[in-house]
């Protein structure tokens, strides 16, 4: 195994980012202002992200009202990031039995759940805060079965960049935007900075691993990758917000249908989409999928 890892990436590359962790890595704890408070001054994520936003029912809602909708779907986002980052954990625990200390993929996998594992603390720390539900991504325990067992070395570097690129939009909305709480934008700046080692670590991997990829294992990739992506983004508003907030039973109707939700899906996954389009794992065959799953313009 541990040999099989050290022709996947160059160790220079790899010593690049672990000197790059050793420079910017942060304690949530430390970092953030806990004190503010997490009250309806602010909204928790920019305004146009929010499901019901230019709805007919967004207009006749309250500030105040909407700002809590915003702090409903900010955890639903903060829920959906934890259950994700664990499952890579495990699967880079899982990697790291075989792998020899003296390798620079021991050390760099180790970094990387310890990241993992503060962003997943404080993005709990923040849902805690806020004083909402858990709000427990749908059929997570079965997802997770798949993942956890299932999942080849490829397909979780696919699934982990179109993580850090959906999640990766959203934070950088999130902390340029003025009218975010501000535990908000740090906790996304802080993210940001983390994760770009994480995707930069995928990329990487995929730059260097696809040419050498069967054919059979390149379909079935390829076919992982717009299901995870498109799992991921379906996974961020949980439906049971607006049962919460006490909303209408057409407002889950309104957010499916919203056409500025259907921008912000293909805004998500832009970045992701010209990557994977320049590795050749998005094809032009490939594409015709990525469009009709509304992910791609």
């Amino acid at each position: 195994m541990s040999a099989m890892i050290r022709e996947e990436i160059g160790g220079q590359y790899l010593q690049h980012i672990i000197d790059a962790s050793h420079r910017k890595s942060f304690d949530p704890f430390k970092e953030i202002d806990w004190s503010i408070p997490f009250d309806y001054s602010h909204f928790y994520m920019p305004q146009d992200m929010v499901s019901l936003y230019g709805t007919t029912l967004w207009d006749q809602m309250t500030r105040e009202q909407r700002v809590e909708l915003s702090m409903h779907e900010a955890c639903s986002a903060l829920a959906t990031t934890i259950w994700f980052e664990n499952q890579i954990s495990f699967k880079l625990m899982d990697y790291l039995i075989d792998v020899s200390p003296l390798d620079r993929h021991f050390y760099w996998m180790q970094i990387e759940v310890a990241d993992e594992c503060r962003h997943s603390m404080m993005f709990g720390e923040a849902i805690k805060r806020c004083q909402v539900p858990w709000y427990k991504p749908r059929f997570s325990s079965l997802i997770t079965f798949f993942t956890k067992y299932l999942t080849s070395r490829v397909a979780m570097m696919l699934s982990t960049l179109a993580a850090e690129d959906v999640i990766g939009y959203l934070n950088r909305r999130t902390a340029q935007d003025p009218e975010c709480h501000p535990v908000m934008r740090e906790l996304s700046k802080i993210h940001i900075i983390e994760e770009a080692r994480h995707r930069g670590y995928a990329q990487q991997y995929l730059k260097q691993n696809w040419p050498y990829i069967g054919k059979f294992r390149r379909s079935m990739a390829r076919r992982y990758g717009l299901l995870s992506t498109l799992i991921i983004i379906w996974q961020l508003v949980h439906p049971d917000i607006y049962k919460n907030l006490g909303l209408p039973p057409e407002a889950l109707e309104m957010a499916k249908n919203n056409p500025h939700r259907a921008r912000i899906r293909r805004e998500m996954s832009a970045e992701l989409v010209e990557f994977l389009t320049e590795t050749d794992i998005v094809d032009e065959k490939v594409a015709l999928k990525w469009r009709a799953a509304g992910l791609m313009a």
